[in-house]
């Protein structure tokens, strides 16, 4: 390379030294003779043994690099100001020089970085691929060598390998794009990389600049490829105000990762805000449209877009102390909310023993608890057997078994008393599964992923064949006469399905043109709530299937819906953090919100006397709450 220094190229460049180089190209700074100014030359170099193919391949990738970087005009994206090719064919790509070392150097001499430093950088890195993804790009290569840092200005390169929405893929099929310790792991498993698998190699590329090191390593690269396709990094050890942030840029499922812009607010007032006290950081206000733990996948360019019920991020408070002694907490304790502390990620799942004595709580910590209602204390073993987030749970009707469902594609079931397993997991499923439900005379049990599955609730056996979506579906749930069971997938559409024959008896509730997270029947089953992401509660006349007055408004998304066992209350809860209490038939709220989680809320139920309400949330925590003096409203309502 050096004796191509001092050669002029198209009559104007003249090449000064090379900044950098590897097996395909070069990048020079420039002097361009006729503007006067000094720039950054991207050359394309080709090994020998090429045939016209693969000459054409990697020619075609350079070219689709500078048009997709032209695309883009933002502060953060480095500026491209032409593209040409030599005498021998091949492009270049004039770019603007950025006199600034890479965040891979600036890790590797300096260590790991200040927090606020790398909230800074990580909130610019957010703002380019949000206006990336806009344009339909995905850059599918985001580390720490390809941004470049200038003074305060952070400049996020090298497109080459970027996806532009409409254009033809140009990597061969089968191929490993991108570098293995910052893909996502749908990449590492030979899916597409999406706006989300973006999302995922910021937060590798955030964690290697709080910790000086990758987030996933291993001896040799198929030892790494695993560790980045389990989804399990390495604990931090230097991030604190930052732990929540990577822990959502770095959730496995695709369709639970912030998009960048949201990303980008969080961590704009991340840096903002003043650092917490010790030993616990304060929470952020702004929230990542995050989905709630039954958004699910859904298609289009992005094809990682949820079920649309985005679930509030925080930074949230530890829970260092744990009470376990088996004192019973007043009713006047309860009102607050008594919180259940044991799960050391988000809780995504409850559920009450049919006698009222238990709860039984899953968690994106792969485990289930029971807790003894009375005592708020643990009761027996904690039940571990998914490899991965526990995504559901039900109690079978006469209290004897718990079935769980997972991302680790099983369903398990449980001895409610001793917590054992029983019989082999259930494992015809092919993605992960998200719901399960009993039906009322508990003799099926009906498990929910790609396809619903209705099986022998003694031996897991499948009845007939399975219930077919086009969706993911993310939540469902039986009438209670067991006719009927209804179901709501990441194809936007909310099925009701006549168990005696097995067919679809709507595809979609009249006038439901929002996605659905959330469902649940009224005791008597003539009414049916829906909750999305519309920032409302829907209820809905079973027989005639339209809507019964105007929606319920929320503050903010809903994730989570409960009627009590006498119908004439609705529960409903979601990003906010707070739980709001409905007159059923009059649809007006009781009473104040119940405020105590600093999560957004993923899953509500009432106890089967109706006196006390559980709530799960993304803190980590269940809470249990006091109803009883609820205030009703007086007149007949409207």
């Amino acid at each position: 390379m050096t004796r191509d220094v001092g050669r002029v190229v198209l009559g104007r460049y003249r090449l000064v030294d090379v900044l950098g180089e590897g097996g395909m190209g070069a990048v020079w700074r420039a002097h361009d003779e006729r503007m006067r100014r000094d720039v950054a030359l991207k050359q394309l170099k080709l090994p020998p043994g090429l045939d016209a193919g693969q000459r054409e391949h990697l020619v075609a990738r350079m070219e689709r690099e500078a048009r997709s970087v032209g695309m883009l005009k933002h502060p953060n994206v480095v500026t491209v100001h032409d593209q040409f090719h030599d005498e021998d064919g091949l492009p270049w790509i004039v770019m603007e020089l950025v006199r600034g070392r890479s965040l891979a150097a600036v890790i590797g001499d300096e260590g790991p970085l200040d927090e606020a430093r790398v909230a800074r950088i990580g909130a610019r890195i957010a703002s380019a691929l949000a206006a990336a993804h806009e344009a339909g790009i995905v850059h599918r290569d985001i580390k720490p060598a390809n941004v470049l840092l200038e003074d305060e200005r952070v400049v996020v390169t090298d497109f080459g390998i970027a996806a532009v929405a409409g254009e033809t893929t140009l990597t061969a099929s089968g191929a490993l794009v991108g570098t293995p310790a910052y893909l996502a792991p749908e990449q590492v498993n030979g899916a597409e990389a999406t706006a989300a698998s973006d999302a995922w190699s910021l937060g590798a590329t955030l964690y290697a600049a709080v910790e000086g090191r990758p987030a996933f390593t291993g001896g040799t690269l198929a030892a790494l490829l695993l560790a980045v396709s389990q989804g399990r990094p390495a604990p931090t050890q230097h991030a604190r105000r930052l732990a929540p942030v990577l822990r959502e840029l770095l959730r496995r499922d695709p369709a639970r990762r912030p998009t960048a812009e949201a990303v980008a607010a969080t961590l704009t007032a991340l840096t903002d805000s003043e650092p917490a006290p010790e030993p616990a950081p304060a929470p952020v206000p702004p929230l990542f449209p995050q989905p709630t733990r039954r958004a699910l996948l859904v298609s289009g360019a992005a094809a990682v877009a949820a079920l649309s019920i985005p679930i509030g991020f925080v930074i949230r408070r530890d829970h260092r102390t744990v009470s376990r002694g088996p004192v019973a907490t007043p009713a006047s304790r309860l009102s607050a909310g008594h919180p259940l502390i044991g799960h050391t990620d988000s809780v995504t799942a409850i559920a009450f023993s049919p006698d009222g004595k238990t709860l039984a709580t899953a968690s994106e910590d792969g485990t289930v608890r029971m807790w003894d209602v009375f005592t708020r204390a643990p009761t027996g073993n904690t039940l571990v057997g998914h490899s991965g987030t526990v995504q559901a749970l039900a109690f079978s009707p006469d209290g004897k078994t718990l079935a769980t469902g997972g991302d680790d594609k099983t369903v398990r079931r449980w001895d409610a008393a001793t917590h054992a397993p029983l019989g082999k997991p259930f494992a015809e499923h092919t993605d992960s599964v998200r719901a399960v439900a009993y039906s009322p005379d508990g003799k099926t049990l009906a498990t929910a992923g790609q396809l619903v599955f209705l099986c022998d609730a003694n031996t897991l056996k499948i009845v007939g064949d399975p219930l077919v979506t086009s969706g993911l579906v993310g939540t469902l749930a039986y009438s209670p006469d067991g006719e009927i069971l209804i179901t709501a997938s990441n194809d936007n559409i909310v099925r009701l399905w006549d168990i005696t024959d097995r067919t679809p008896m709507f595809r979609q509730l009249k006038g439901d043109t929002n996605a659905v997270g959330a469902v649940a029947f009224s005791p008597d089953g003539k009414t049916l709530a829906t909750a999305g992401h519309a920032w409302a509660v829907s209820l809905w006349n079973m027989r005639t299937r339209v809507p019964i007055g105007k929606p319920l408004v929320s503050r903010d998304a809903v994730g989570a819906v409960a009627f009590s066992p006498d119908g004439k209350t609705l529960a409903t809860a979601g990003e906010d953090k707070s739980v709001r209490l409905w007159d059923a038939h009059a649809r007006t709220p009781l009473g104040k919100s119940l405020t105590g989680h600093t999560g957004a809320i993923t899953a509500l139920a009432f106890s089967p006397d109706g006196r006390t309400l559980a709530s799960a949330s993304d803190d980590r925590t269940a809470r249990l709450w006091d109803v009883t003096s609820t205030p009703r409203p007086t007149g007949n309502g409207g």
